[in-house]
């Protein structure tokens, strides 16, 4: 049986029947990595409106076949450093996360650090929630992924879909609890679910329904100081031995 917990507020989709990653603690892992086939471009309007150096944070989705599937901004100091950087991740190409040697869907953190001289790319696979803590000078960036306490009022859900799976599926498995952090767009849309760990194949059929679940929920908008934000969020699931 689950049991749906509180709703945290506080990321990646479903490809397959298998969920995506944000962080995985287990020998057997080898994290996602990237072939830079195009660098990106230091932007023109950024060099017009003399700026000599920009960033931007992109949360991508790559699948168990190493497909750019989703991306989301999550920082940018200009609009143009997101924009260049877009331009070309697109044309990269990934290597998907293995788990125990099995391709594996996964959530990562592409960091763009801009200068007019080149452009140093860093992947990130620390805990969604730890990304948020951006190590920037305040109010450096024009966009930025909020917190909750930075919310006027915690995002009402107005669609929840709750986790479907079999009693032998939760004999199988050796985890009762699975953690799911996700964004709630602009739009109210949820955007990148992942669960932040999972050990093995048993497990992953249980992780799997918990991001199945919430990549179907939606929100009110989420709201700061008036205006429409990205949040970052999280919701725990509890499963016992059979469904209810």
């Amino acid at each position: 049986m689950k049991t749906l917990r509180h709703l945290i507020l506080c990321p990646a989709i479903l490809c397959g029947a298998l969920p995506a990653l944000a962080q995985f603690a287990t020998r057997d892992y080898v994290p996602m990595s990237y072939i830079e086939t195009e660098q990106p471009v230091y932007p023109t309007v950024a060099t017009n409106l003399g700026l000599v150096n920009g960033e931007a944070r992109i949360c991508v989705q790559i699948d168990d076949a190493g497909v750019l599937t989703d991306y989301l901004a999550l920082a940018y100091s200009h609009p143009a450093f997101y924009d260049s950087a877009v331009t070309a991740l697109k044309k990269w190409k990934f290597k998907p996360a293995l788990i125990h040697g099995f391709s594996r869907s996964a959530t990562a953190v592409l960091s763009f650090n801009f200068k007019s001289q080149g452009v140093v790319v860093d992947l990130t696979t620390d805990s969604m929630a730890e990304i948020i803590h951006f190590r920037v000078a305040p109010n450096s960036l024009s966009y930025r992924v909020c917190t909750l306490s930075e919310l006027d009022r915690i995002p009402t859900p107005t669609k929840i879909v709750k986790p479907f799976y079999t009693p032998e599926q939760a004999r199988r498995s050796h985890i009762r609890h699975v953690n799911v952090q996700f964004y709630i767009d602009e739009s109210g849309h949820v955007r990148l679910p992942a669960v932040s760990r999972q050990t093995d194949e048993a497990d992953e059929e249980l992780c799997a329904a918990a991001v199945t679940a919430v990549e179907q929920w939606q929100f009110e908008p989420p709201v700061s100081k008036g205006r429409s934000v990205l949040v970052l969020a999280q919701q725990d699931f509890d499963f016992k031995t059979a469904p209810r």
